[in-house]
């Protein structure tokens, strides 16, 4: 099959969707498969990448206004288009549905949030903190319900609906997509970053890691990921734990707030390290003694299956597709969503429970297959070539 790709982020740009598609589409490729990329770029121009990836990667340009953009968008989708045999849209469906009007492509489209939520989120459309599930309930200013209608209409037209856990799937359920055109593909990892890694004492060393306790957060910085509340707990935990040290891996919209808390609260053992390579993701978590999540959304969250791989434990908020990686007391700690003193009580009985680390780290390793890159491209391939058998 000839698979144009279409994507509002692509590598080298942080966050699961590139990392996601940076270590698929060379499997897709292996299998076969021919692929053409559409994303964006925030360089000044518009251009080509022929020779990076060994696929090419057609980018559009941010530096203009969003109709110029769109329509820019729009009309490479639809040139690129007419070479293939299915669409593969991730999490970015409004000009591929607009070019596939014309296409008539089969179509599947990767939904791993709900943008309408985070559209109002980040232009403060609705009331601060409002979580993505309470969103799906809630009455929505106009403005906010008509981009809910164009976002139900773009996710309907795709020919299937892929998801990567079941609670992702229930989202646009919700939004009254039909549920047999859902599908679910459980995130995977890379495990290649976590071989011939040097010990853990090397590492720490190279990282700049003390020998206390240490605990690492690795996102992209978003209000949703609530990193403030982190560090308020892990304050709280220093009082009995005060060797402690917590690294902050990331960067993204809420990093100047975040620098600006840490310095307003004079937060103590506490370092915010910014983005880093993908690689250098295995080494932190393979460094530490704890991973910590606080979101108060995911989808299914790759450094959680990431950690568990790392052999560290993790403590993670009781929310989305959370707790369909961890299990309470078998492979982690599912703490309630926002509650800080909650989350203090319980990085500080994984870190001061050696048998309950153990427990968890053998438990989480066990289940780590359901979470590979083979079953991942396998499923993926097939969901692809189903969308492409159902239009036929």
């Amino acid at each position: 099959m000839h698979i144009l790709v279409v994507s509002g982020t692509f590598h080298p740009e942080p966050g699961g969707p590139p990392t996601y598609l940076r270590n698929l589409l060379p499997e897709l490729q292996a299998r076969g498969h021919e692929i053409t990329v559409v994303t964006y770029t925030d360089l000044p121009n518009s251009f080509c990448d022929t020779t990076s990836y060994g696929y090419p990667v057609w980018r559009v340009t941010r530096q203009q206004s969003i109709p110029k953009r769109l329509i820019a968008f729009t009309r490479w989708v639809r040139q690129h288009g007419k070479a293939a045999d299915v669409m593969f849209i991730s999490d970015y469906g409004l000009p591929a549905a607009i070019a596939n009007l014309r296409l008539g492509l089969p179509s599947v489209i990767k939904n791993v949030s709900d943008f309408t939520w985070e559209f109002a989120t980040r232009r403060q459309l609705i009331p601060a903190g409002m979580t993505i599930d309470d969103f799906q309930t809630a009455k929505l200013p106009l403005r906010v319900r008509l981009l809910r209608g164009l976002q139900r209409w773009y996710t309907n037209a795709a020919t299937l609906v892929l998801a990567p856990s079941h609670y992702s799937a229930s989202l646009p359920i919700g939004w009254g997509i039909p549920k047999e055109k859902t599908r679910v593909v459980y995130n995977a990892i890379d495990q290649a970053h976590f071989e011939g890694l040097p010990s853990v004492e090397s590492l720490r060393e190279a990282l700049g890691l003390g020998s206390g306790p240490q605990l690492v957060g690795i996102a992209r910085l978003t209000p949703w990921k609530h990193f403030d509340l982190i560090i308020d707990a892990f304050q709280q935990m220093l009082q009995t734990l005060p060797t402690a040290h917590l690294t902050i891996v990331g960067d993204g919209p809420s990093r100047a707030d975040l620098e600006a808390y840490i310095a307003k609260t004079d937060a103590q053992n506490v370092t915010l390290v910014g983005a880093v390579p993908h690689a250098a993701v295995a080494r932190y978590l393979t460094a530490t003694d704890l991973y910590v999540q606080f979101s108060t959304y995911e989808g299914l969250p790759h450094t959680v299956i990431e950690a568990m791989l790392a052999q560290t434990p993790c403590v993670v908020s009781n929310i989305g597709g959370n707790p369909e990686v961890v299990e309470h007391e078998e492979t982690g700690l599912l703490v309630p969503a926002l509650d800080a003193d909650a989350l203090a009580a319980a990085l500080e009985r994984m870190l001061t429970d050696a048998e309950l680390r153990q427990h968890c780290i053998q438990n989480a390793t066990q289940q780590l297959d359901k979470f590979s890159w083979g079953t991942l491209v396998s499923r993926t391939e097939a969901v692809l070539k189903e969308a492409v058998t159902l239009q036929s």
